[in-house]
């Protein structure tokens, strides 16, 4: 049976958590705070709620790769980008609808779900778990 592999989860988390105060500090005008001249900070329950929520999913693609053992490692990365376009992508554009954000500023957000769905696509299902000869 195969396994999830904990360490690709850890450092695709890890990566998308950097990617995110990398994105975060280059927000666009329209989503800056006049009063400070940066990007409104989030409250730790939010950041908290983001971290959590940004590790099931991500260890929801891990265990859904895990189930398609019969995939090569192409198709997997395809799989990723389809949980991305099917579920992600349609909340954003909701999102944007409801907001009434500028385009620009729903492609700011869109981009980041989209570069973190490529770490997740490239590293997991390249990097499976080891396989261990011994039954136990």
């Amino acid at each position: 049976m195969n396994k999830i592999n904990h360490k690709a989860i850890f450092l695709v988390f890890l990566l998308q958590i950097l990617v995110g105060f990398l994105w975060y500090s280059a927000a666009p005008a329209a989503l800056i705070d006049p009063n400070q001249g940066m990007a409104k900070l989030p409250s730790t329950e939010r950041l908290i709620g983001f971290f959590v929520a940004s590790f099931v999913y991500l260890y929801f693609i891990a265990w859904l790769l895990v189930k398609v053992k019969q995939m090569s490692g192409f198709s997997m990365m395809l799989l990723v980008f389809g949980v991305w376009g099917c579920v992600v992508l349609p909340n954003y554009l909701f999102i944007s609808f409801y907001l009434q954000l500028e385009f620009s500023s729903a492609l700011y957000l869109l981009s980041y779900s989209a570069i973190c769905s490529f770490l997740a696509a490239i590293i997991l299902p390249m990097w499976r778990a080891s396989r261990s000869i011994f039954k136990g």
